[in-house]
């Protein structure tokens, strides 16, 4: 069956695996940059590829050999972060799993970094000038700790990007529609970002926080996309921790150089 992508939202469906795949980059083909769903087209069981509360460990393996297979690479390419929803940042030289953070950084091709979300927001980031890219996994606590811009200093300082080569794209994530948060959050974010009072809570808009630490850390604003898709409400495509809690499955962000 041949692909096709949705022109609103940059869907792309390619048996077996529908994925969200970022327009920006489309300009750049030797980037691979997609993020999986929980649909499957070969079977009407929720597509999973976390090992999470009442997963099946041999269903989590055939579904991530199924996309791997689907996007042409090896497990064996593949790194891995042991998210702890921190600020943490690892330069990634080899393959293989990094403790302990939250974001992975290379200049290497042929490496293809994954975090995993269902909820939280992965972050794409290009320097298409020195070929230099980093995958961020931002929650409401990494935003906290500005761990995009963080990543954004960090390819500054390792490979001594310009910010105006920056290119970046915030994926599907819960959104302000539905993302409710305590008054605490006051102390956290800026009022911008806070919207929707009702009954003393919040709606915390995460993606104007994470394009407002890109923009702030001087990448230009026409090359950020934000998708607008959110996790929480579209239950039909995306798992969600917020939906289901521990029950939840995973959605896997991949990003890599060829």
């Amino acid at each position: 069956m041949r692909k096709f992508e949705n022109k609103l939202f940059g869907m792309v469906k390619s048996e077996p695996v529908y994925l969200i795949k970022p327009k920006i980059f489309n300009a750049f083909s030797e980037v691979l940059a997609v993020m999986t769903t929980k649909r499957n087209v070969n079977s009407s069981e929720a597509f999973n590829v976390g090992f999470t509360t009442n997963s099946d460990p041999e269903r989590v393996n055939e579904n991530r050999k199924i996309l791997l297979e689907q996007l042409g690479i090896s497990k064996d390419q593949l790194a891995i972060p042991k998210q702890i929803h921190s600020s943490n940042i690892c330069y990634v030289d080899k393959p293989g799993i990094y403790d302990n953070c939250d974001a992975l950084v290379t200049d290497k091709r042929g490496i293809y970094l994954i975090v995993s979300v269902a909820d939280c927001a992965p972050v794409y980031i290009y320097d298409k000038s020195v070929k230099a890219i980093a995958l961020v996994h931002c929650g409401w606590r990494g935003a906290k700790e500005k761990i995009v811009a963080k990543a954004v200093d960090f390819m500054v300082n390792q490979f001594k990007s310009d910010v105006n080569n920056l290119t970046a794209f915030i994926g599907p994530c819960a959104s302000v529609c539905c993302y409710e948060v305590d008054k605490e959050f006051e102390e956290y974010f800026d009022l911008r970002f806070l919207r929707f009072k009702r009954n003393g809570k919040y709606h915390f808009d995460l993606k104007g926080e994470i394009f407002s630490q890109l923009v702030n850390s001087g990448l230009n604003f026409r090359n950020i996309e934000v998708s607008r898709h959110c996790t929480i409400c579209e239950a039909d495509l995306f798992h969600s921790f917020r939906r289901y809690g521990e029950n939840s499955g995973r959605m896997w962000a991949l990003f890599g150089l060829r």
